[in-house]
């Protein structure tokens, strides 16, 4: 498909792929200012109490900002997406402010995972588009992931869920092995080249946790769970809402096959490391 244009929360045209590149932009200072009353919630879910972070009313001027996220050209070529169920575009822009005051919430320090980090805008669609098997199922991130929803009211639905993998028992991979994968590894009388570098590991969660078989069957996404992973807990999605939680979790979007098939689901994500 190339590069898209949503215009609006229902409408897109396509661009030659390189007008994604042309898409950093200058933007109006007061644009991304964060509100100074916001309101907080924290939550501790599953067995390992992973720690949610939740801000509500989070920027001040959101109508404005989807305003300008709906006039960028969007792509969903594999090298900028990578397996994201939708489409992505990019603004420049000094994020510093932002993750500082992240890190703040997350109480912790957290720096970018790219440098330099423009300001990137997701859109997904249930229109016509085929759920491949890794997007039926969770995923994780790199490390700590921060996004907030940027939809208005009449067209905010689901949220993202948190699961465990039942099979296993985990709610999360580490970014490499510790005791518990090695228990659990022993459990399963797996040969020590699994753990003993990133490729085996890699072939590790692949085989073990995101086997297709473990997948949701129909196109459509995981949601409630279902034999293999169990919904822990839905973050639900309100308009200007801040949700930060660690990406090493099992997570996935929570959309019902119903929602998004005339309008976008729009958000400014970012993926950030703690030190």
């Amino acid at each position: 498909m190339g590069i898209i244009h949503p215009r609006s929360l229902k409408s897109y045209r396509i661009y030659p792929r390189h007008a994604f590149l042309k898409s950093l932009m200058d933007i109006d200072d007061d644009l991304f200012t964060i509100n100074t009353d916001f309101d907080v919630t924290v939550n501790f879910v599953g067995q390992g109490k992973h720690k949610v972070v939740t801000a509500d009313h989070f920027y001040r001027y959101p109508e404005k900002i989807l305003t300008f996220a709906l006039e960028l050209p969007y792509t969903n070529q594999f090298e900028i997406i990578g397996n994201f169920p939708g489409v992505r575009a990019a603004a420049q822009r000094d994020t510093q402010t932002l993750i500082q005051t992240i890190s703040k919430l997350w109480d912790a320090p957290l720096r970018s995972a790219f440098t330099p980090q423009p300001v990137v805008f997701s859109g997904i669609t249930n229109n016509r588009y085929r759920l491949n098997v890794g997007q039926r199922q969770p995923h994780i991130d790199q490390d700590i992931t921060a996004m907030i929803w940027l939809n208005p009211q009449e067209s905010c639905a689901g949220g993202t869920g948190l699961f465990r993998h039942k099979p296993t028992n985990l709610e999360r991979l580490p970014r490499i092995p510790d005791q518990e994968i090695r228990t659990l590894a022993d459990r399963l009388e797996l040969s020590d080249e699994f753990l003993n570098n990133q490729e085996g590991y890699e072939n590790f969660q692949n085989s073990m946790i995101f086997n297709p078989l473990f997948a949701c069957q129909e196109n459509r996404y995981i949601n409630d769970g279902n034999e293999y992973w169990e919904l822990l807990h839905l973050i639900e999605m309100k308009p200007n809402r801040l949700i930060i939680f660690d990406g090493r979790c099992f997570h996935s979007q929570y959309i019902q096959t119903q929602h998004y098939a005339e309008a976008f689901r729009v958000n400014q994500i970012l993926y950030l490391t703690q030190d």
